[in-house]
């Protein structure tokens, strides 16, 4: 829809970064109070998130066909699995962990992507950042940790794909990625907050 303002090719070189910064670290999970999602909402995460979504459920599908395959041939090897095998709760101690011993491909929230783009797009004061923060995101825990954790994934996630995109045609992605990790950092220098 028009009053979505989605942005029409040829996409500015910033506009492009910022897409791929909040869709990529919006896979990454925050610590959120019990409490209902009272700040923006972004359509072009929401969107996102309905592919990835399809995606994940997909890929949950083929390790539970695998599995069942793997136990109908001996159903003996049941007993093996232990409870809560494909629990996909996360643990009340570590948000980040759960007790599943197969991956289970649960979707994040798109709050961290939305709380990225905030951060990207802040222009007043470094020194205020983290209290406006604070109070435009008041179900978050621990926004700025979750941020490390969003920018430590986003790291990661570049040497991958560096190490991959020669062998397998990736350079148009593997530069739009370099292009993105300059506004990144650029944003990390002005406010202060960078990778663990």
């Amino acid at each position: 829809p028009e009053n979505v303002q989605y942005p029409v090719a040829p996409v500015q070189p910033r506009i492009k970064a910022v897409l791929l910064l909040s869709r990529v670290m919006s896979l990454v999970p925050m610590k959120l109070r019990n409490d209902m999602w009272n700040a923006d909402v972004d359509f072009d995460l929401a969107a996102f998130h309905s592919l990835v979504r399809i995606l994940k459920r997909a890929l949950r599908h083929l390790v539970e066909a695998s599995l069942a395959s793997i136990l109908l041939k001996d159903l003996n090897r049941v007993k093996l699995l232990p409870s809560g095998f494909m629990c996909a709760s996360p643990r009340k101690e570590d948000h980040l962990q759960t007790p599943a011993v197969l991956p289970t491909f649960m979707l994040p929230r798109a709050c961290m992507g939305i709380v990225v783009r905030h951060f990207l797009d802040y222009r007043g004061d470094p020194m205020g950042f983290q209290k406006d923060l604070a109070q435009r995101f008041p179900c978050c825990v621990q926004a700025v940790e979750d941020l490390k954790t969003a920018f430590v994934f986003w790291e990661d996630l570049r040497r991958c794909v560096d190490a991959i995109a020669e062998p397998l045609g990736a350079e148009e992605l593997s530069e739009d990625m370099r292009a993105a990790n300059e506004v990144l950092q650029s944003q990390q220098m002005k406010l202060g907050i960078n990778a663990h």
